[in-house]
């Protein structure tokens, strides 16, 4: 019985450990690489701020009982070694959080970036917004642009209409936003797979070609000179039962642009429906997260009901690494979405 006890911490124990990186396990066997892509733990690893809690929680009832066991009934030493492992499995996925950030500034340091008759130092803001088909309004998304310097919006599970109001409200006497619009995903979804991508004059003219073969739409936009950052704005489908499959398409179309055939200088926003512990994101090739390099990856962008220590960050804002340096960041919480929007400031670095 005392060896079966001992086995029996160990394999609790290794599972709990491998709960921070189920990747792990394609070190020891190639085969058994994707678990934190097939249903359902897909879902269940993106949720590391709950595992936190959890893993917490039954550490703390394990290490009392193994307290007791051991004061009372001469007994508890396999009790309260796991219950060490889970602490410590705990702490573990607590630090990855704070490492990625969880400090969220109440406002942006002041815009020194494009202007109508003035360049600056170049900086452009980025806002990542699923606006839950209109549920965080015209209203809500401008007042957002306006108090973040917005150079570029992506809007995801909006209408054409609502991105034509923004736009018009951010109209000023010397500078306009262009709006390009790609919808998909099967008839009678409505807004839901359609993305919207406001774009700045101050940036110069662009012209819309085609983007990631996502099954909602997915918009990629170019400067007209051929000078300036390439504009991509996604919103992958869910991971849920009836569009896993669709979401690991969506997500590898996507991360392809990160890769070493994907374009110099890119920029590429909105939900992504994926978090930094899936295995399509753990490598972001040549890009990097602006969320991390902000300070704010640790904080949720989804469920917007619940506190953003909870719930997971699966919007996001790439960019090129060698193109562009993150110098702030900001999680905005307006209007009725289930998300909350994310805004990126970026200084461009390289040639």
């Amino acid at each position: 019985m005392r060896v079966i006890g001992w086995v029996l911490v160990l394999v609790l124990g290794a599972a709990a450990v491998l709960t921070l990186n189920p990747e792990w396990l394609a070190r020891v066997d190639p085969d058994w690489a994707g678990l934190t892509t097939a249903y359902p733990f897909s879902q269940l690893f993106a949720l590391r701020a709950l595992l936190a809690v959890a893993f917490a929680v039954v550490a703390a009832v394990v290490l009392v009982v193994g307290v007791v066991r051991r004061r009372w009934f001469h007994g508890g030493t396999r009790t309260l070694l796991l219950g060490v492992v889970l602490a410590v499995v705990a702490g573990g996925h607590g630090w990855v959080l704070v490492d990625r950030g969880l400090s969220n500034p109440a406002e942006l340091p002041a815009d020194r970036g494009l202007r109508p008759a003035d360049p600056g130092d170049g900086t452009l803001t980025v806002v990542a917004y699923n606006t839950r088909e209109g549920r965080t309004g015209v209203g809500d998304v401008t007042a957002t642009a306006e108090d973040t310097g917005a150079d570029v919006l992506v809007l995801s599970e909006t209408s054409a209409e609502l991105a034509q109001d923004v736009a018009s409200r951010l109209a000023g006497e010397d500078e306009t936003f262009q709006v390009f619009m790609a919808t998909g995903g099967p008839e009678g979804i409505g807004d839901t797979g359609s993305t919207a991508m406001l774009v700045s004059t101050t940036l110069g003219e662009y012209v819309q070609v085609p983007g990631p073969a996502t099954e909602r739409g997915a918009v990629r936009a170019e400067p007209a000179s051929g000078v300036g950052p390439v504009l991509v704005g996604v919103h992958a489908m869910p991971p849920v039962r009836e569009t896993h499959d669709q979401w690991l398409v969506d997500i590898d179309a996507v991360m392809d642009l990160c890769g070493s055939r994907g374009p110099d200088g890119m920029i590429l926003a909105g939900d992504l429906n994926t978090t930094l512990d899936h295995a399509p994101m753990q490598d972001l090739g040549r890009c990097t997260d602006g969320s991390v390099e902000a300070g704010v990856g640790g904080l949720a962008t989804w469920p917007a009901q619940l506190p953003a220590l909870l719930g997971t960050a699966i919007d996001h804002v790439l960019v090129d690494a060698a193109r562009y340096e993150v110098t702030a960041g900001q999680l905005v919480d307006r209007g009725e979405s289930d998300h909350r929007g994310l805004v990126v400031r970026l200084r461009p670095v390289g040639p």
